[in-house]
């Protein structure tokens, strides 16, 4: 699959998978490459995939896009091609196996809308959502408390079912689901990383870890201790397995509930606040470990945050105010 560096001041700002066939570049929230600069225009340019070719086109910008120091208005792109948008510089770099099938759909909310009883009356928590992630995404739900992120990430997770509308979680509309069915899909197909950390206090990290794939029941022993092990060592808390939560730091603690998170080989992470309760640098660790899974092992990940850092990092941020995506 192609990618796009971006860069701003000759610095890496991030590493973005071209997962989709379609793709807008600028600073709205419906744009799937998002550029946070007043300089760039809200819908900017468009990177679309055309009988195996990929093209650049300018959107209508103000400033105009510059491939390889020419003013285009639509042309296709070659690895390692430059160009740049307001301060940008961006450089397209095609995939060595030539792959240009675009990432499969893993989530799609159509008009969601979530109400709660709280006494007497109704409370809407989510109105008409609509929104698609591809596999291999690394996107934020971002705003502030009760703009509704927590409640999306819930719905995406299983964890409850939309008023109106519908999620489909790889195709399966988990309204028509019963509790079992959305548990398994939950335990084979969603992972969650919680600001709390959720670890089982009399278990030690190794324990925590396997604990879910001890639920898989066609998950043999082992290859339940290699993926355990595995993991472990991905997020460097191999020497710490038998260690209880009450023994480990608070950034431990997050890096074993990624472990976690990541052992039963989900096809999306699901984080809700994970910085929340880390302090700067540790928080920074976490959020760069979780990019490299994302790059390396091509996971997807999605955040309801608050976090500028984490909004930083993310590909895509998806802003909510009182229960609606912002435009």
């Amino acid at each position: 699959m192609a990618s796009l560096l971006i860069r701003q001041d000759q610095q890496i700002l991030r590493n973005i998978r071209l997962y989709s066939a379609d793709l807008k570049i600028g600073r709205a929230s419906e744009c799937e490459i998002q550029l946070s600069d007043p300089g760039v225009s809200r819908k900017h340019a468009r990177i679309t995939l055309v009988d195996g070719l990929y093209y650049l086109e300018d959107l209508g910008s103000r400033s105009g896009v510059f491939l390889n120091g020419e003013k285009i208005q639509r042309a296709p792109l070659k690895s390692g091609d430059k160009f740049t948008i307001y301060h940008f510089q961006l450089e397209f770099v095609a995939d060595e196996e030539n792959d240009t099938e675009p990432a499969a759909v893993l989530v799609e909310a159509q008009a969601v809308g979530k109400e709660y009883a709280l006494g007497k009356q109704i409370v809407t928590a989510l109105r008409n959502i609509s929104l698609t992630i591809h596999k291999g995404e690394f996107m934020a739900l971002a705003g502030p408390s009760g703009s509704g992120k927590s409640t999306l990430l819930n719905l995406i997770g299983c964890i409850d079912t939309p008023t109106t509308g519908s999620i489909l979680i790889g195709g399966q509309d988990i309204s028509g689901k019963t509790p079992d069915e959305l548990a398994d899909l939950r335990l084979n197909t969603l992972g969650f990383v919680f600001q709390t950390f959720n670890l089982l206090p009399v278990l030690s990290a190794w324990e925590n870890v396997e604990y879910p794939l001890l639920q898989q029941r066609h998950v043999a022993k082992k290859t339940r201790q290699e993926r355990v092990q595995h993991y472990l060592n991905v997020v460097g808390l191999e020497p710490y397995a038998h260690h209880r939560p009450n023994e480990l730091s608070g950034g431990q603690r997050q890096r074993v509930a990624i472990a976690r998170a990541l052992a039963t080989r989900p096809s999306i992470v699901l984080a809700d606040e994970p910085t929340a309760n880390l302090d700067h640098k540790t928080g920074e660790g976490i959020l760069r470990l979780m990019k490299d899974l994302n790059q390396e092992e091509g996971t997807t990940f999605i955040f309801s945050t608050h976090d500028a850092r984490v909004m930083e990092m993310a590909d895509r941020v998806i802003e909510l105010a009182d229960g609606q995506i912002m435009e």
